[in-house]
């Protein structure tokens, strides 16, 4: 049998390593500005996933999650948001131009506004409720292990949509395609 907290670290692996708004951002980010320059959205998006644990531990997630109108709502206005970064970005591309899109500010808001972050942090929590440790263990160990995977992930899509960027350099299409996959992947959570 499987122990629950490498379970929990495979669940952490999927879900922060799958497409997603966080990690289509950052290729996104990636491809029109380069790595380093998305690097700030990246400690904005790990501080808004900080702030989603915080306010799992104290009890919050269970209201917003079980309230079926603000969880609704949270689904349109996170994906109205990430469209809005997509659609800026994708008017904005050209060569060696500065996106403001990508700044800490708006990497702090994707996650919190994420009803994925919210269910997967909560699941999280059930999935190892009853391995013998406080809530607040419980909700560090939890931090860590989605810390960890959020930093190696975001940062291979990051990476990764550098790599396309600078090997299409010349070429914006590439850069329009990959917003384009964001909105199309928010548009298909939307109405999954």
């Amino acid at each position: 049998m499987i122990s629950p907290i490498i379970s929990l670290i495979i669940f952490a692996m999927f879900m922060t390593g799958s497409p997603g708004p966080g990690n289509l951002l950052m290729m996104a980010g990636g491809s029109t500005q380069g790595f380093k320059k998305s690097l700030l959205f990246l400690s904005g998006m790990v501080a808004g996933k900080t702030a989603v644990n915080l306010l799992i531990a104290v009890g919050v997630g269970v209201f917003v999650v079980e309230n079926e109108i603000l969880f609704e709502l949270l689904k349109y206005v996170s994906s109205a948001f990430i469209i809005y970064l997509s659609i800026s970005s994708f008017r904005n591309i050209k060569k060696n131009s500065d996106l403001s899109k990508f700044t800490f500010k708006n990497g702090l808001l994707v996650h919190p506004l994420s009803p994925k972050t919210w269910s997967m942090i909560l699941l999280a929590q059930s999935q190892i409720s009853n391995i013998g440790i406080s809530q607040l263990q419980r909700s560090l160990l939890i931090w860590i292990i989605f810390t960890v995977g959020q930093i190696v992930f975001h940062s291979s899509w990051g990476i990764a949509g550098s790599i396309l960027g600078r090997v299409f350099s010349n070429n914006i299409w590439v850069n329009r395609i990959i917003l384009f996959v964001t909105i199309l992947f928010v548009v298909w959570f939307l109405f999954d």
